[in-house]
C-alpha cells in the first residue's frame, strides 16, 4: 500500500490551538446553559406542584365541608336542599346542626371524621367559590358536588358524592311508607 492509497481526499488539517480553545469554550458554555435550564425547569416544576397540592387541599376541605353541611340540612329537614339560597340560609341560622353526630352508615359519623381532622371551611364561601353544587329539582334527589376547574385530591369528589348518595338512599329506605 502506498501513501496515496491511504490518504483520503477529504482529510482536514489538525485544528490549531485557537480553534481548540474555541471548541472548549463552546462546550463549556453549552454545558453551563444546559445545566442552568435543567435547574430552572426543576425549580419551576417543584413550585407549581407544591402550589397545586396546596390548592387541592383547600378544595378538598371545602368539598368535605359542603357534603357534611348537606347531610346536616337533610337530617334536620328530612329532605335534600334544592337551592343554594335555602341551603346557605339554613346552615348560617342553624350552625349547631353541623356539630351533631350522624347515624352510622357509609359516611362519616362526625364532622371531624368528615373533615379528616382539618378545620371546616365556610359553607357560604365554598358554595359560591370553588364548589359547584348541582341542585336537584326535588328534595328526594341527591345534590351533586363538583369543583369549578380547581384541583382536588385523588378520589375526594367521588367519595363525598358517594357519602351523599348513601345518605339519601338510607334516608329514603328508612322513611315510613
Amino acid at each position: 500500500m502506498t501513501q496515496a492509497d491511504t490518504k483520503m481526499s477529504n482529510d482536514l488539517p489538525a485544528p490549531t490551538a485557537a480553534q481548540m480553545k474555541k471548541q472548549i469554550l463552546f462546550r463549556r458554555w453549552f454545558a453551563v446553559i444546559f445545566i442552568s435550564l435543567a435547574a430552572a425547569s426543576f425549580y419551576f416544576g417543584w413550585f407549581v406542584t407544591r402550589n397545586v397540592r396546596g390548592d387541592a387541599k383547600q378544595t378538598d376541605i371545602q368539598l368535605r365541608s359542603v357534603a357534611w353541611a348537606i347531610m346536616s340540612y337533610s337530617a334536620a329537614n328530612n329532605s335534600m336542599p334544592t337551592s343554594p339560597e335555602a341551603f346557605v340560609k339554613f346552615i348560617s341560622t342553624h350552625p349547631e346542626c353541623l356539630a351533631a353526630p350522624r347515624r352510622t352508615g357509609e359516611w362519616p359519623a362526625t364532622q371531624e371524621a368528615a373533615q379528616a381532622n382539618l378545620v371546616p371551611a365556610d359553607i357560604a364561601a365554598a358554595v359560591t367559590g370553588r364548589i359547584e353544587v348541582i341542585w336537584p329539582p326535588t328534595g328526594n334527589l341527591t345534590p351533586v358536588l363538583q369543583v369549578r376547574g380547581r384541583p382536588s385530591g385523588v378520589g375526594t369528589i367521588e367519595k363525598v358524592n358517594e357519602w351523599l348518595q348513601n345518605w339519601n338512599h338510607a334516608a329514603a329506605t328508612a322513611a315510613p311508607k
